[in-house]
């Protein structure tokens, strides 16, 4: 399925996560796909993005070597 829009969603332990996932789902227009590059955070990260599961288009979790 081809969507008009993409949200890419890119984190690593961020505390603030839940706020985005919220603003992201609540969203007015739904017609868009959420891509979630993860860089292999944890537990308590992990359980915030399985909340959202249902909603994540395609979710991509690994370490990384950073921003560079």
């Amino acid at each position: 399925m081809k969507y008009p829009i993409s949200i890419i969603t890119v984190c690593y332990n961020e505390p603030n996560l839940e706020a985005t996932c919220e603003s992201v789902v609540s969203q007015t227009e739904q017609n868009f796909e959420w891509i979630v590059v993860d860089g292999g955070s944890d537990v308590a990260t992990q359980r915030i993005w399985q909340k959202y599961r249902h909603r994540i288009n395609k979710f991509i979790s690994e370490k990384d070597s950073g921003i560079y």
